[in-house]
């Protein structure tokens, strides 16, 4: 039973697989391209054919002294009629089934790649959509310990206040600064019920379907960093678009072999056996039913392919040299990619020392500046400077230790892992 307001990563993802309009698409896709292989096996098999007919016939006039003078009339067998069964197999025919069935095979597995692929865009947009849930929650922690804070500093504010030692308006602002975390404690609160409702619209679930996520089972923040060598190696092997790129240079090597096959000639077997009325393999025509079978082969050779095929063989070779202009091409584009992924990773560890000392420096001004504002030694105005310094470098904290898991998670996504 799911639990859907306490939604784990895991279960989402499973969710997502299942009712996805997108990954369904590609799953009847890629069962359409396995129907179609299946088809194309089907042209292996021989053509059989049942005909029948009947037939009357008129007596025959014949003109011999011109079309204008009485014609002689011959009596004929008036009712023809014949049953035949007819079958033809493909004995050869210059390689062109065979390399359809193999296109048709190799369709098949990129179908499958695809689908692979769109399973994994959909897998890191859900993983993109939890981050982002559970960054949100974080900040609406943060500031609600800070407005717990606001809370107690009101308080001892206002005791001041009654021994005369402040005045009105330092009670007025640090209830103000209390306002606007509530504020800010709000729009967060919108921020998520939003996201969850757009991961809601990720997993195609039900309107009134209501959710709330557990994001415990994200991966640390403190996740390691593999070395970048493996990392392309790993990408070269496991990205689909490495795989249909290669796949799409058999193709159109394929395409070559049976544009080849025009100049070749095709060979076929057949046979029929029939039974017909009247005998007309005699003459004059007998009035009788007969019955006879015939088999052979037959070979045709298309001539005007000789020149006619010139131009599709070219271009059938320029696909070719595209197609590995591609591969190439994609092959640079993955390296890259994952190299930038990496670079992006490797950032995020040194953005989360800065921030953490930054953290720790704003921490040790407050609480100089909040030391100075008890003995009267600063204004109320450094003291609310003080504390949203403090508090934006516990929000930066917090987005820096995020945005390393997003990174993480874009970085084994880049190699095929995700």
């Amino acid at each position: 039973m799911i639990d859907y307001h306490n939604l784990g990563l895991q279960q989402a993802i499973e969710i997502g697989l299942k009712n996805n309009k997108n990954i369904r698409i590609s799953r009847l896709k890629q069962e359409m391209s396995v129907t179609k292989e299946k088809d194309l096996a089907m042209e292996r098999l021989p053509d059989i054919e049942f005909h029948t007919s009947y037939n009357q016939v008129t007596n025959l006039f014949q003109y011999q002294d011109g079309v204008f003078n009485t014609p002689a009339k011959y009596d004929v067998i008036n009712g023809m009629y014949d049953f035949t069964l007819s079958a033809s197999i493909p004995v050869y025919m210059g390689g062109k089934i065979k390399n359809t069935e193999k296109k048709a095979a190799i369709d098949t597995e990129i179908s499958a790649l695809k689908a692979h692929r769109d399973e994994r865009q959909l897998t890191m947009e859900i993983i993109t959509a939890f981050l982002q849930i559970h960054h949100l929650k974080e900040q609406q922690n943060l500031i609600n310990d800070k407005m717990k804070e606001d809370s107690v500093n009101i308080k001892q504010v206002k005791v001041l206040k009654a021994n005369g030692v402040v005045t009105i308006n330092e009670v007025l602002r640090t209830s103000l600064q209390l306002s606007n975390h509530k504020m800010s404690w709000t729009e967060l609160d919108n921020d998520i019920q939003i996201a969850e409702h757009k991961l809601k619209t990720i997993l195609s679930l039900p309107e009134n379907q209501e959710i709330h996520v557990n994001t415990e089972d994200l991966i640390s923040d403190k996740a390691a960093i593999p070395y970048i060598d493996e990392l392309i190696e790993t990408a070269l092997n496991k990205n689909e678009s490495v795989e249909i790129t290669h796949k799409n240079l058999s193709l159109k090597e394929l395409d070559q072999k049976i544009t080849k096959a025009n100049y070749l000639p095709k060979v076929t077997a057949g046979g029929e056996y029939f039974l017909k009325y009247p005998n007309m393999m005699f003459f004059p025509p007998e009035p009788y039913a007969y019955r006879l079978g015939m088999v052979g082969v037959n070979l045709t050779y298309p001539i005007e392919n000789l020149y006619k095929n010139k131009y599709k063989m070219q271009e059938a070779r320029e696909n070719i040299d595209l197609a590995r202009l591609q591969v190439e091409e994609n092959e640079e584009k993955i390296r890259h990619s994952v190299y930038e992924a990496y670079k992006r990773f490797e950032e995020t560890d040194q953005k989360v020392k800065i921030a953490e000392e930054a953290i720790d420096q704003a921490k040790e001004n407050y609480r100089i500046v909040k030391t100075k504002y008890a003995n009267k030694l600063s204004l109320i105005t450094e003291l609310i400077d003080a504390d949203n310094a403090y508090l934006e470098a516990e929000s930066n904290l917090i987005s820096v230790k995020i945005n390393r898991q997003l990174k993480y998670y874009q970085l084994q996504y880049t190699i095929g892992n995700l």
